[in-house]
């Protein structure tokens, strides 16, 4: 079995590939926060105390994006090889091995992923520390620790959200019959399943809870712990039931460009509804970063209007630069790199279909224009998404504070979205030139 892991491994590099980036971000996003929180138990007194706000604020705001990016990237890498696996199945290889097979392999890219992402973060972690506390009198001059066990615990951590996140993946793999996996070359479709049910019943359930919680008479500082926390519980909910929301969003607004547009964008938009499964893939991370953004500027920028409409004094709600890289640094890079990784991987996978449309007379410029509108697709689905997360929590936060609109910072929603668009691009359009180059017979006849 070690032979078939370690072959399929290098057999399919690309599409692990893309696991294996974002599993390194991860890691390395977990070593800082694990530096942080040990860096805090060796001091103790107010280091620990302040070091320990600083990492669950982390903690809270990294843990949504990254269950969503693992997960979604996890079961799109078993997407990608299910007709490996089914045959594997035709040759003798019994389903359940194959989930184990599939398992193993996650767990050996999860652990390889986050050991890299802990190295990459102990010679960054001292600078970043620096930068980040210089106005914190408590934390000059004290010894920082990231220990072999603090990467040993990012290890396993990391390991296990990425195998668990690829379970349903497996358990499809295994039970799909090697026939219809074979006869359909697509991956399959997303479906709400009883899990993703569940987590939309529960992220729901959060948010009701927490809008029914908030207490605008409370003062502000003591608002704003529960307010920051309203939007990412949106943005949570959007992206469980992503397989009913995704594609009824990104059809209504590309209905509204006429097809006859342009063939490139009439092929983009057709292989983008096509393909929910790398739609879902790369809209949710990059969602859940414009929620996480736009939802802090939004939350802080409307609890100061409160704060003037009460005092006429706005005051200390200022986003330090410093204070949005430690809460917000690790989800974006991780929701940049799940994006731009997700379409790199199934990129492959469209070889044969650009073989096709070249055979049908088209031309190499207008598959790369068709490449460029399929990422503008993906990054406005998002950016409409999470514009609407950060929007519904600002107005449930505004109405709780008595005001009648809140204050949206759409500023930071068309900064994170640019940047995504950038991402996927880069992501795109490489393997799209190189598919190019390859010779129509040779890429129909890619398995």
């Amino acid at each position: 079995m070690i032979r078939l892991v370690v072959s399929d491994l290098s057999a399919h590099a690309r599409v692990w590939f893309g696991i294996l980036a974002v599993t390194v971000a991860t890691g390395f996003v977990a070593g800082i926060t694990a530096g942080l929180i040990e860096t805090g138990l060796v001091h103790g007194g107010r280091v620990q105390e302040g070091l320990a706000s600083t990492s669950s604020a982390v903690i809270m705001f990294t843990a949504i994006s990254a269950i969503i990016v693992l997960s979604s990237t996890a079961n799109l890498t078993v997407a990608l090889q299910q007709r490996s696996y089914a045959l594997w199945q035709l040759v003798g290889i019994r389903p359940a091995l194959v989930a184990v097979v599939v398992l193993a392999q996650l767990g050996i890219v999860g652990a390889i992923g986050a050991f890299l992402g802990s190295l990459i973060a102990i010679p960054i972690f001292p600078a970043l520390f620096t930068w980040a506390f210089r106005e914190w009198t408590d934390m000059q001059g004290i010894s920082l620790h990231l220990s072999a066990i603090g990467v040993l615990v990012v290890m396993m951590t990391v390991t296990v959200v990425a195998v668990l996140g690829g379970l349903r993946g497996a358990r499809r793999a295994s039970r799909t019959p090697p026939i219809e996996a074979l006869r359909d070359a697509e991956p399959p479709q997303v479906k709400m399943g009883w899990f993703r049910i569940l987590l939309t019943v529960l992220a729901v359930g959060g948010t009701i809870t927490l809008a029914g919680n908030l207490d605008g008479n409370a003062t502000i500082s003591a608002f704003s712990g529960q307010a920051v926390l309203l939007t990412p519980l949106i943005a949570a909910a959007l992206a469980a039931s992503g397989p009913l929301v995704f594609p009824l969003v990104l059809r209504a607004w590309t209905s509204l460009l006429p097809v006859s547009a342009s063939s490139s964008w009439f092929l983009a938009r057709n292989s983008a509804r096509h393909r929910l499964s790398y739609s879902n893939a790369a809209i949710s991370p990059l969602m859940v970063a414009i929620a996480l953004a736009g939802g802090l500027y939004t939350t802080a920028g409307t609890l100061a209007a409160a704060q003037a409409a009460r005092t006429g004094r706005s005051e200390g709600f200022d986003l330090a630069p410093e204070g949005v890289v430690i809460l917000l640094g690790g989800p974006l890079l991780l929701s940049a790199v799940a994006a731009a990784a997700t379409v790199f991987m199934a990129g492959h996978a469209r070889e044969r279909e650009f073989a096709l449309i070249q055979a049908a007379g088209s031309t190499h410029s207008a598959i790369t224009l068709t490449a460029i509108w399929e990422a503008v697709i993906y990054t406005v689905t998002a950016a409409l998404l999470g514009t609407a997360a950060t929007v519904i929590g600002g107005f449930i936060i505004a109405t709780a504070l008595l005001l009648p609109m809140p204050v949206v910072s759409f500023a930071a929603i068309l900064m994170i979205a640019g940047g995504g668009l950038v991402f996927i691009l880069l992501a795109t359009i490489a393997p799209t030139v190189a598919a190019l180059h390859h010779e129509i017979p040779r890429a129909l006849t890619i398995e």
